[in-house]
């Protein structure tokens, strides 16, 4: 007598079922992979563009806190220089922050072998600056602006002293400055902000510091 071994196995009903949960876990792995990884991306963004406002900002207040002119200008080298008052100052577009610091080098020349030895100390009435006797050190001139630079390819905030240009922050084309003197002109409040490719009415500060002027104006 001969026997029959029945061979169990999936019905079609059930695999169909299988692979549509696999899919369903699988998608779901997916998305939340991408999800992470967009989160990553745009953190990494996020700390990115800190860290450029941060620099600029650093950068500003260094000069500002020893600047003795204080103006705007559309031109490198100070043409035309409008002095700040007490209304909001952004630098972006065509304007241009022109400052004037105070020499206290014996050379502006990285070549002179005096490049990095300070004059001596030199005071007049109430007023301690460096020179000689022939009198104070030449002023400084630090002009902060965005413009485009092809060694980089971008739109970059740069900071030019004298005839020596440095690239602060690269792909700045929606990176804002702003600065507000106090009335009382002794401290200066200093704003950093991202403009928002959507448009907005205020746009949203994300950098500031408000400094103390060390020195008094002459311009």
């Amino acid at each position: 007598m001969k026997t029959t071994t029945r061979v169990s196995g999936f019905t079609m009903a059930e695999m169909m079922i299988a692979m549509t949960g696999s899919a369903i876990i699988i998608g779901a792995l997916m998305f939340s992979s991408i999800g992470l990884q967009r989160a990553f991306r745009a953190s990494e963004l996020y700390a990115a563009a800190q860290a450029d406002q941060r620099r600029l900002l650093d950068y500003m207040t260094r000069d500002l806190r020893r600047a003795v002119g204080i103006a705007t200008s559309t031109s490198v080298v100070g043409g035309g220089a409008t002095k700040v008052g007490t209304a909001p100052v952004t630098v972006d577009g065509q304007t241009g922050l022109f400052l004037t610091l105070p020499g206290f080098y014996k050379s502006n020349t990285p070549s002179s072998p005096d490049f990095d030895d300070p004059l001596p100390v030199l005071v007049t009435g109430h007023r301690a600056d460096y020179g000689t006797q022939a009198g104070q050190a030449s002023a400084v001139p630090v002009f902060f602006r965005k413009a485009f630079v092809a060694g980089e390819g971008c739109v970059c905030f740069v900071r030019q002293e004298a005839d020596a240009q440095e690239v602060i922050v690269r792909n700045a084309e929606d990176l804002c400055a702003r600065i507000t003197l106090n009335p009382d002109g002794t401290s200066c409040l200093v704003e950093v902000w991202f403009a928002s490719p959507f448009g907005s009415i205020r746009p949203l500060v994300a950098a500031h510091d408000e400094i103390m002027l060390r020195n008094n104006r002459v311009d």
